[in-house]
C-alpha cells in the first residue's frame, strides 16, 4: 500500500505539472484540428472505393486509429522529456535522498506520461461522438462497440509510447536529439514491416497500432458484400473517394485477440524494470568520470597558506579596441559552436556523403546523395536558436549589448554556411551538369533549413520542435514525393518561389520570439 501511495503521488504531481505548460494546450490544439479535420471528411478511413457506415464501430475505429497513429507517433516527444526536466531543475537530486527506489520512480512517470496521453485520447473520444451524430448515418450509441476499440488497441499503445519515454530517458544514448530520430524512424519503419512480412502478417492483433486487426476485420464485412474489393486500406484523404457503403458492427473480440492485445501491457511492464536497469537515479557517481590532465609534477604541489592577505583589486578600464564589435568573430564562434563535440567518424560519414555528391549524376544527386547529406547534421542545426537556454546562459547573452542585432543573425548565418558545406559536394556536381532548377533547389533549401531552426528554437526554447518538424517534412517531401514539401527539389524544383518567402517569414518570426525573450 505505501508503494502504491507512493506512485500515485508521483504520478499526479508530474501529471498537473505537465497540463499546466503550454505544449499541452497546444497538443490538445491539434488533437482538436485532428477531430475537426475528421469532422469535414478531410481525414477519414477508406477500404479503396468502399467505406464503412458512420455508426458507433466505424467511427470508434476510425477514431482509435487516428489516435494510434498520430498520438502515438508525436505524443512520445511530448511526454519525453519529464526525467530530464527533474534533472535539470534539481527535484531528482532532492528524490534521491529519499528510500524511493528506481522502478517506482520509473512506473510514476510512465503513469504520469500514461495519463497524459489519454487526456488527448479522450478528447479524440468525444469528437468521434460528435461525429457520428453529425453525420446522421446511425445514430444509435453503441457503448461497447464505440470502447472497445479504444479499450483493446488505443490503452495497451499508448502504455507502450508512455514506458517508451522514460525507457529512451533512462538509457543515456537515447536521451538527447538521437533518441528523437530514432523514435522517429522505428515508428514510420515498423509498420510497414508487420503489413507486408508473410510471418508478422499472420499475427494481427500482435501489431501495436491495431492497424492490421482492423484492416482484417474490416477487409472481411467488405468482401463479403464486394466480392471485388481488392485489398486497399488507407486512413488518410485526398487519395480516393469511397462512393460505396457497408455495415460493420466492430471486431469480434476474442479471448485470443484480447489476450494478444493485453500482452503489449506485459511489455510495458518488463520494458520498466529495464529501464531501471540504465537509470542512474541522479547519482553522478554512476556516470563515467572524465579523466582530466594534468601536467604538473608531485613536485610541483606546493602548500598555499590560506592566510594570505588579500591585496586590493584594481581594474584596469576596457580600451576602445576592446569595445570594438567584430561580426565575423561572433559568426566563428556560433561556426565553432555548432560544429563542437562531433566526432571524427562524424567528419569521415560527411566526407564520404560529400565524394558521393561528386562522383554520381545530378539526377541521383538530387534524388539520393542530397537527402541523406541533408538529414545527417539534424543535430547541429536543432541546437540554433535554443542553445542559451539549454545551457542556462540566456541572462548573459540576452543582456549583452545589441543581442537581437548581433548574435541572432550570426546564428542562422552559421547554420546557412554549415548547410552550404555538407552541400559543397552537390553544389559543385550541380554547377558541372548545367542543372540550374536543382542548384536554385538546394540554395533555397540551404536558405529554409536553418530558418526553420532558428524560429523553432526560439519559440520552443528546445532542440526537440525542430527535429520533429524538419524529420516529418524531409519524411514526406524528398523521400516520399510530397511535392509541396520536397525543399530539396529530388522529384522537382523545389519550390523556392514558396520557400525563400516562407522562410523569410520564419526569420522574421524567430526575431519577435527572440525580442519577447529579451523584454521579458
Amino acid at each position: 500500500m505505501k508503494s502504491a501511495r507512493i506512485i500515485y503521488h508521483l504520478a499526479r504531481a508530474d501529471f498537473l505539472e505537465r497540463v499546466r505548460r503550454y505544449s499541452f494546450l497546444v497538443m490538445l490544439g491539434l488533437v482538436v484540428f485532428l477531430g475537426y479535420q475528421t469532422a469535414i471528411g478531410n481525414l477519414a478511413l477508406e477500404l479503396g472505393l468502399y467505406r464503412g457506415e458512420f455508426n458507433s464501430a466505424w467511427v470508434g475505429a476510425m477514431m482509435s486509429l487516428i489516435a494510434t497513429f498520430f498520438i502515438g507517433w508525436f505524443g512520445f516527444y511530448l511526454v519525453k522529456g519529464s526525467v530530464a526536466r527533474d534533472r535539470e531543475t534539481g527535484v531528482g537530486q532532492i528524490m534521491a535522498t529519499t528510500p524511493l527506489t528506481r522502478p517506482l520512480y520509473l512506473i510514476g512517470k510512465s503513469l504520469s506520461n500514461f495519463a497524459v496521453l489519454m487526456s488527448m485520447v479522450t478528447v479524440l473520444a468525444l469528437g468521434a461522438i460528435a461525429i457520428q451524430f453529425l453525420q446522421g448515418e446511425n445514430t444509435q450509441i453503441n457503448l461497447f462497440a464505440f470502447l472497445s476499440p479504444f479499450i483493446f488497441i488505443v490503452i495497451p499503445l499508448m502504455m507502450l509510447v508512455a514506458v517508451s519515454a522514460v525507457l529512451f530517458e533512462s538509457v543515456p544514448f537515447l536521451q538527447g536529439g538521437f533518441g528523437n530520430i530514432v523514435y522517429f524512424f522505428a515508428f514510420i519503419l515498423f509498420l510497414p514491416l508487420f503489413m507486408e512480412n508473410s510471418t508478422l502478417k499472420q499475427y494481427p492483433a500482435f501489431e501495436p497500432t491495431g492497424l492490421g486487426i482492423l484492416a482484417r476485420e474490416m477487409g472481411k464485412a467488405v468482401t463479403a458484400i464486394y466480392p471485388e474489393y481488392n485489398g486497399d486500406f488507407s486512413l488518410g484523404g485526398g487519395f480516393v473517394t469511397a462512393t460505396k457503403v457497408f455495415i460493420w458492427n466492430g471486431v469480434q473480440w476474442t479471448r485470443e485477440i484480447i489476450v494478444a492485445r493485453l500482452s503489449l501491457v506485459g511489455l510495458s511492464i518488463l520494458l520498466i524494470f529495464f529501464a531501471a536497469l540504465f537509470f542512474d537515479r541522479f547519482d553522478p557517481s554512476r556516470s563515467k568520470p572524465k579523466r582530466m590532465k594534468n601536467n604538473a609534477s608531485p613536485s610541483a604541489l606546493e602548500i598555499v597558506s590560506t592566510f594570505q592577505a588579500v591585496s586590493t583589486p584594481h581594474l584596469t578600464p576596457l580600451n576602445k579596441a576592446a569595445n570594438r564589435f567584430s561580426f565575423f568573430n561572433v559568426l566563428m564562434a556560433e561556426i565553432k559552436l555548432l560544429l563542437k563535440g562531433q566526432r571524427w567518424w562524424w567528419y569521415i560519414v560527411m566526407a564520404g556523403i560529400i565524394i558521393a555528391c561528386l562522383v554520381s549524376p545530378s539526377a541521383a544527386v538530387r534524388e539520393f546523395a542530397l537527402p541523406i547529406a541533408w538529414v545527417w547534421p539534424i543535430l547541429i542545426w536543432s541546437a540554433i536558436g535554443n542553445r542559451e537556454i539549454h545551457n542556462n546562459v540566456q541572462q548573459m547573452t540576452f543582456s549583452s549589448a545589441s543581442p537581437l542585432l548581433r548574435q541572432l543573425p550570426a546564428q542562422w548565418l552559421a547554420g546557412f554556411i554549415v548547410t552550404l558545406l555538407v552541400s559543397i559536394g552537390a553544389i559543385i556536381r550541380l554547377i558541372v551538369d548545367g542543372d540550374t532548377a536543382g542548384l536554385l533547389a538546394l540554395l533555397s533549401g540551404a536558405f529554409f533549413i536553418p530558418s526553420l531552426a532558428l524560429a523553432s528554437g526560439v519559440w520552443s526554447g528546445t532542440s526537440k520542435l525542430f527535429e520533429i518538424l524538419y524529420m516529418l517534412i524531409w519524411y514526406l517531401g524528398p523521400l516520399n514525393k510530397l511535392m509541396a514539401l520536397d525543399y530539396i527539389g529530388s522529384h522537382g524544383n523545389g519550390r523556392p518561389e514558396f520557400f525563400i518567402p516562407f522562410s523569410i517569414v520564419l526569420i522574421l518570426l524567430a526575431f519577435t520570439g527572440r525580442a519577447r525573450q529579451i523584454r521579458t
